[in-house]
């Protein structure tokens, strides 16, 4: 519609500037009016186009929002759930940092924390819709700032420490299994509840109730940022009852 008025505008200035038959000053007035309208359908197309622009964005942004809501609720229940796990693996390597000089590791004791010791704990993480919209350069279309930098925050700063405190948890628990391992004899009636009393198993033991108590930190921050992301999308879209 803009292209063919400015089409028409165009044909008439052109056309007013061959007419020999009116005065110079009608032709600037005639010629003059046909520029206006020009301007007005161009900045009117413009205007247009920004519009429909800036609501398509809008409208990839809502979908973005809710799909955020349901992977982070997903991925909270998902961190409380670990933070779960990692308080039982806490209270098995406490047993273990807690044995005195010369005490042997309890059978009982010892299968019943048997799973904590061995198994390993970590954020999956469905941070692949955020991946999608960040790589798009998309993320800028988030309108609203605190809500754009919180959820930068969490993917960006909270959730790669916390991957990296897991990583570095599951790499010092690896070589805690490989020195019992490499230290057992004729498992399960041998040396077993001897080399869980060791002085390195307890000095590691120790150590992971450290780290232990800092991942939990790390979840605890990210369910955190989570439920205020979650809070401020629902301020923006509210979920359907």
């Amino acid at each position: 519609m803009a292209e063919l008025e400015v089409a028409k505008s165009t044909k008439k200035i052109i056309e007013s500037a061959k007419n020999k038959e009116i005065s110079f000053w009608h032709k600037v007035k005639e010629m003059a009016l046909e520029i206006a309208v020009i301007i007005f359908a161009v900045s009117l197309s413009i205007a247009f186009h920004s519009w429909s622009e800036t609501r398509h964005e809008q409208h990839e942004v809502e979908s973005f929002l809710k799909g955020v809501r349901i992977d982070l609720a997903k991925d909270r229940a998902e961190m409380s759930a670990d933070i779960k796990a990692y308080k039982n693996q806490k209270k098995a390597f406490r047993y273990l940092g807690s044995l005195t000089k010369g005490q042997l590791a309890s059978n009982d004791s010892l299968q019943h924390y048997a799973p904590y010791f061995y198994n390993f704990t970590g954020y999956g993480g469905n941070t692949g819709r955020y991946e999608g919209f960040k790589s798009s350069g998309k993320i800028g279309f988030i309108e609203n700032d605190a809500l754009q930098n919180s959820i930068l925050d969490l993917y960006e700063e909270k959730i790669p420490r916390l991957s990296i405190s897991t990583d570095f948890y599951k790499m010092q628990k690896l070589k805690f299994a490989d020195y019992i391992t490499d230290h057992t004899t004729d498992y399960p009636n041998g040396n077993l509840t001897k080399v869980m009393a060791s002085d390195p198993i307890k000095t590691r033991s120790q150590i992971y109730l450290s780290a232990v108590n800092q991942i939990i930190s790390n979840y605890e921050a990210c369910i955190a940022q989570m439920e205020e992301i979650i809070k401020n999308i629902d301020s923006e879209y509210p979920p359907k009852k």
